[in-house]
């Protein structure tokens, strides 16, 4: 009986989270009340209550979510390795721009209710990769402080990500993560000005 109860209410809090996204990305507006999310996802009141003390909670919960799954798709891979080389393409790439492909109206979502829906994935990215998991690298021409070089890598997988929605999310999942790993191993070298003709242009 207890396993009906949980499956219900799991089938019910995911469907009030689906109506306020959807809600939110057809109205683009804040002003939603509760009886018009408990409408969309076809319930009453009383069940919207049973599982949300308000619409905040439920604004909150939708957050959580997103973020965990991108904590989860990040770390799962590496949980029983002591250590992964990262040469190749890392085995959580996939899964992070999967698990972002799937929650993309989510992401639409939130980037209405929280404007700073970035500097909150990228606290996630940062925290998962500053405590039992680190990057290691290689040696550096001169020391670099972890704490610059992380808030750095990640500050740009999260703009990857974020370009990535403005586009609509026209790239694949697989040409993205191709992308991305093959991004991360390129390093420019120079700077060409395109107004200068490259016969008068001088090497530096």
């Amino acid at each position: 009986m207890k396993l009906k109860t949980d499956r219900r209410s799991r089938r019910s809090v995911k469907a009030l989270k689906k109506a306020y996204v959807d809600l939110i990305l057809a109205q683009e507006d804040k002003r939603i009340s509760i009886q018009q999310i408990a409408d969309q996802a076809d319930y009453n009141r009383g069940t919207f209550y049973k599982h949300f003390t308000d619409k905040e909670s439920l604004k909150e919960r939708i957050l959580t979510d997103f973020l965990g799954g991108i904590a989860v798709a990040l770390l799962e891979p590496y949980k029983d390795s002591a250590y992964v080389d990262l040469q190749e393409q890392a085995p959580s790439t996939m899964r992070i721009f999967t698990h972002i492909y799937e929650e993309r109206c989510v992401l639409k979502a939130l980037r209405i209710l929280y404007p700073d829906v970035a500097e909150k994935m990228l606290d996630v990215f940062v925290r998962c990769l500053s405590g039992e998991f680190y990057l290691e690298t290689e040696s550096p021409r001169i020391p670099v402080d972890y704490d610059l070089m992380i808030h750095f890598q990640m500050a740009a997988t999260v703009g990857f990500i974020m370009h990535w929605a403005d586009t609509d999310f026209k790239f694949s999942t697989l040409n993205l993560s191709e992308q991305f790993t093959e991004l991360v191993r390129v390093r420019p070298y120079r700077l060409v000005n395109t107004m200068i003709e490259k016969g008068n242009d001088s090497q530096v």
